[in-house]
């Protein structure tokens, strides 16, 4: 393929804006989600009522990239307004008959296809971690409020976070480091660590997913970490409290439009929109008890443990026509599924670090989700480079 041949849709538009001469990021070059402003860009958070618009300052996360060194290298394709988990527009450079995942399919796209090194999304309920996953890339959610969504077109207030995708965790922790303004701690000794594995105690887990998860287990086991099997129940009344708070949220900021603005949204939007429009307060203050109740339980849950690990889907990423999925034993929506075990990192607030699984043999290679304490992106990084060296197939 051609070096300048987008033939994967991964771009609104691409134009190069060079980086700091010197910095920890020098020689890296990125793209940047189309709902995340960057001066004189498009910035149409995939809305065809705002086709026209163009960024008039530069969001202080891609600023900070800028100044690190890395050069800005387009705008990219999402799901209009982040409602949704597919990119539909976008291809999947490495699985052409899956989806790419979404709301931040095009930042992913772009570094499967090799168009960077890296690139910005958001995520509001796992929308870089499920395209990182989606296309065998590694993916950060910082801490909620460790990175500022000042000139982040928003989904959810509360739940919006910017985050990273990267062709590997060495970009992805350079990256990473710089974005959350942190220094990187110096490579001490590897140590065991204490590490939680999900049990699937619902069956909600596809069963080749399961079973690498289990040999990963296995694996880090015999490498020396201490091995905890975590039960995290209420997963599907979790995702429904995500759902309802990401709903309100977005009722709330598309408030002010217009009925024929309205209806030039994406159509997900404005599906979306209409559910929003039915809640019911009740309903909605329910949700936000559900979500607290939640964080305290898992806060609690991670006490014992350094990192929490769990798939980044329940299944294998879907065919690119799918519009409902098996989960369990139930067929439900796309978004449902897709989100299920993502969404909870959005609600705590915790970091996460995706990254395949080394010992999945999928294509795309199964995606993994390591979380960590409140405030602890920095090491995080760290430890997610002794799992990846400790389960890799040393031959």
């Amino acid at each position: 393929m051609p070096p300048n041949e987008d033939r994967f849709n991964a771009f609104v538009e691409r134009n190069r804006i060079n980086g700091a001469d010197t910095g920890p990021l020098s020689g890296l070059t990125f793209a940047v989600k189309d709902n995340v402003a960057v001066d004189g860009q498009a910035f149409t958070a995939g809305h065809p009522l705002l086709a026209e618009r163009r960024a008039t300052a530069t969001a202080p996360c891609v600023d900070i990239l800028l100044k690190a060194g890395a050069g800005f290298v387009g705008m990219t394709q999402t799901d209009a307004g982040g409602f949704g988990a597919s990119t539909p527009q976008t291809s999947n450079p490495i699985a052409p008959d899956l989806i790419v995942g979404g709301s931040s399919g095009g930042s992913a796209a772009a570094v499967a296809a090799g168009f960077c090194d890296f690139a910005v999304g958001t995520d509001t309920g796992g929308s870089v971690r499920m395209p990182a996953a989606c296309t065998g890339l590694t993916s950060f959610k910082p801490t909620y409020g460790r990175v500022s969504n000042d000139g982040v077109w928003p989904l959810s207030t509360q739940l919006d976070h910017v985050g990273l995708i990267a062709r590997d965790l060495d970009i992805l922790a350079r990256a990473g480091t710089a974005l959350i303004d942190g220094t990187a701690p110096p490579a001490g000794e590897r140590e065991n660590l204490r590490i939680g594995i999900e049990a699937d105690r619902a069956g909600l887990f596809e069963p080749a997913i399961s079973e690498e998860l289990d040999a990963l287990s296995e694996r880090l086991e015999a490498a020396g970490h201490t091995i905890t099997r975590i039960a995290i129940p209420g997963r599907e009344q979790i995702a429904e409290a995500h759902g309802v708070i990401v709903l309100s949220e977005a009722g709330s900021i598309y408030a002010d439009l217009t009925d024929d603005e309205r209806g030039r949204l994406g159509k997900a939007a404005v599906a979306g929109l209409r559910h929003a429009e039915n809640l019911s307060v009740e309903a909605v203050d329910a949700a936000w008890q559900w979500s607290r109740a939640a964080s305290d339980r898992m806060q609690t849950t991670l006490d014992p443990v350094d990192l929490l690990i769990s798939p980044v889907l329940p299944i294998a990423p879907p065919h690119i026509e799918a519009r409902r999925v098996l989960l369990g034993r139930a067929e439900v929506p796309l978004v449902v599924a897709m989100t299920l075990l993502t969404c909870l990192g959005n609600l705590i607030g915790n970091p996460v670090v995706g990254l395949p699984n080394p010992l999945s043999s999928a294509v795309p290679r199964t995606g993994l989700q390591i979380m960590a304490g409140l405030g602890e992106d920095e090491i995080l990084f760290g430890h997610a480079a002794w799992i990846e060296c400790d389960t890799e197939d040393p031959y």
